[in-house]
């Protein structure tokens, strides 16, 4: 070994031996305050600063950073909580309401007021209501079309995501062709078994609005209650 080799081998124990100590002795520099000054570390900009305004540099990224989350989580919270007013707002409207006709009117009104719902329609399977004559809106479907959601339906779950050119007309009519994305909600009371009343399915023409990997909890809890108060006005 060479002695330039060997004097670098000395040089790197050293700088492990100054590594180790200054990480035992944290509050070596503020012992050594004048060291602080004359420390010199590389600079993104290329120039060099003392260690002092590095540390300063490092603690306002990072008071940067921790704002900017405080910032998020705050913004997180406040539409959470105007989310759950508006979902309770509508749960308690649904459950005074005392009509089909009513019943429709409040899902139609607060989604699009409240949760910028585009198109929202109900279709109820096989009833046989007599209600329905009056209420266009509400289509008495047929095997046959109840056969294009047979998934969903057996489910129980609401899904999300693009539809099927079937799918669309049978739900959205003359609008089919403007909507690409969709949250289909089938009305069973219970998702483990009992009868499904019908769909409830809210399209929008943004293919980004409804994902297929998109949280469905509130879809669900919507459900539930509305297929309670529908059961109420199907049944009695």
């Amino acid at each position: 070994m060479s002695t330039r080799q060997k004097l670098h081998l000395d040089e790197l124990d050293m700088e492990r031996e100054v590594v180790r100590y200054l990480r035992d002795n944290p509050d070596f520099f503020e012992r050594h305050l004048d060291l602080l000054a004359d420390i010199l570390l590389p600079h993104e900009s290329g120039r060099a600063v003392s260690l002092v305004e590095r540390q300063v540099s490092v603690l306002r990224e990072q008071r940067d950073e921790q704002r900017n989350k405080l910032k998020l989580l705050i913004q997180t919270a406040r539409k959470n909580e105007t989310l759950n007013t508006h979902i309770n707002a509508l749960m308690l409207a649904l459950l005074d309401a005392t009509s089909l006709q009513e019943i429709l009117e409040i899902i139609q009104t607060r989604l699009a007021d409240d949760f910028d719902a585009e198109t929202v329609v109900v279709r109820l399977f096989n009833t046989g209501h007599p209600y329905l004559a009056e209420l266009p809106e509400l289509v008495d479907w047929s095997e046959p079309v109840m056969g294009a959601f047979e998934k969903v339906i057996n489910g129980r779950k609401p899904v999300c995501g693009a539809l099927k050119p079937g799918q669309l007309d049978a739900l959205f009519d003359d609008a089919a062709g403007q909507i690409h994305s969709a949250a289909l909600v089938p009305l069973v009371a219970n998702e483990e078994g009992g009868k499904c009343y019908g769909l409830l399915a809210i399209g929008s023409r943004d293919r980004n609005r409804f994902r297929a990997d998109m949280g469905i909890v509130f879809l669900s809890q919507l459900g539930k209650v509305l297929s309670r108060v529908l059961k109420g006005q199907l049944e009695n």
